[in-house]
């Protein structure tokens, strides 16, 4: 995660799934971006400390996470802070010509830790670090490769990673902005995807499938909870409708983890008992879950869940919270041609929505297009781009990152909520 301008801002901690050949979740890959000239976040234990508890990903159990550390990093023995297990410590390939860098690499894989080198170019003054990797990470575009002319040169170039690397080592191949740049990827054996391509992920025959009625449903319920005026007798009705979602909905609130001192027995007293927002989160999440149950679809779940919450909170910070309903909705629907594999515009198409919104969705000009603009600046760390879409909305973007750290931390709880193991029988 490259920052493309300077700033003020401190830090901000991405997360981006990396995919496998079968578009399965792999791992999650964590990145700690800071603009140029600002104070290096490993400076001491406490910090690093502080920084790895608080922002590693916690919403399911033996989650393989890769977590990218700068030489400064790697020499004050950070990756030492967080238990090996699932844990891929990732380097850049150049960090190799660090002294040290490379000893310190080989004592955190004898001391179990997985290794990924990325930015792999094949220099061959860090080919001992490149042994050690587990991963090999590429760029697609290639820049900087020797004699590389980019996407087109890549099944060399991932021949060459693998050749470099030990037995079984792992291709990744980066930078992948969209579907296309994922099939060569995936052309060219690499073994590991990451990118932004799930944004709009195209199907082979497009406008063959449609939105199943169970489907419709869900969608529409989502608009209702996305109204600056949802009605509460009206959720209720809906969710009473829906035997499945009202089974759920009572197991969820009667579990010990919600913490109700009582057990609830109908829709509308949940509702009166466990409170408004707290039930209109979870419901949310539910049901965005449920549009598609595959490991990959649940994956953009949980990013269109973690943009949602970050939307709302830039919308209080900014003082809009009138807006909070529509952008929250924005960023769950924001991942729909993902999750369904078909275009927005005829996943909504039956589905009554505010026009602003659908056009922003559809990717068409609105009010609402530099809210999503905004959120992908954050998921690039974009610093020029984020700081000008900031100060748009009133914002600084120091504002704008804790927003943005903790959109994460409640993705991550209400997905350990989703999938946490139903009450036992008293």
């Amino acid at each position: 995660m490259k920052s493309e301008n300077s700033s003020t801002a401190g830090f901000v901690v991405t997360r981006q799934p990396v995919f496998d050949r079968r578009l399965n979740p792999w791992a999650t890959a964590v990145g700690f971006s800071q603009s140029p000239g600002e104070e290096e976040l490993w400076a001491d234990e406490a910090t690093a400390g502080i920084l790895l508890e608080s922002y590693m990903p916690q919403r399911r159990a033996r989650e393989r996470t890769l977590v990218r550390f700068s030489a400064q990093a790697l020499l004050a023995r950070a990756p030492l802070l967080l238990w090996p297990e699932e844990l891929l410590v990732e380097v850049d390939e150049a960090d190799g010509r660090v002294p040290g860098v490379t000893g310190i690499v080989t004592e955190l894989r004898r001391a179990g830790y997985g290794v990924a080198v990325t930015g792999w170019r094949g220099a061959a003054d860090c080919a001992d670090l490149t042994r050690l990797a587990d991963v090999l990470g590429l760029d697609l575009d290639g820049a900087g490769s020797a004699g590389s002319a980019g996407a087109d040169d890549l099944p060399r170039r991932v021949a060459a990673a693998r050749a470099s690397g030990a037995d079984g080592v792992r291709i990744l191949v980066d930078g992948l902005r969209d579907w296309a740049g994922m099939m060569r990827a995936h052309a060219a054996r690499a073994d590991l995807l990451r990118g932004f391509f799930f944004q709009h992920m195209t199907t082979l025959r497009p406008g063959v499938r449609n939105v199943t009625a169970t489907q419709l449903s869900r969608i529409r319920l989502l608009g209702c909870l996305g109204r600056p005026d949802a009605d509460f007798n009206e959720l209720a009705h809906l969710v009473e409708a829906d035997a499945g979602l009202a089974y759920r909905l009572l197991v969820f609130v009667n579990s010990a983890s919600f913490g109700l001192g009582r057990k609830v027995g109908s829709i509308r007293q949940a509702i009166v008992l466990a409170g408004w927002h707290p039930l209109q989160r979870w419901l949310e999440m539910l049901l965005i879950t449920d549009l598609s149950p595959s490991a990959r679809h649940q994956e953009l779940c949980y990013y269109a869940a973690q943009r949602a919450d970050f939307l709302k909170r830039v919308a209080r910070a900014a003082n809009r919270p009138r807006l909070g309903p529509a952008l929250s909705l924005l960023g769950l629907f924001s991942y729909l041609e993902g999750i369904l594999e078909m275009p927005a515009s005829q996943a909504l198409e039956r589905v009554s929505l505010d026009d602003a919104l659908r056009l922003a969705l559809c990717g068409h000009k609105s009010p609402f297009s530099p809210w999503l603009a905004l959120v992908r600046a954050m998921e690039r760390a974009d610093w020029g781009e984020a700081e000008r879409l900031a100060r748009g909305v009133g914002l600084e973007l120091p504002e704008l990152a804790r927003c943005y750290r903790e959109s994460f931390v409640e993705a991550d709880t209400l997905f350990r909520a989703l999938s946490a193991p139903e009450p036992a029988e008293a």
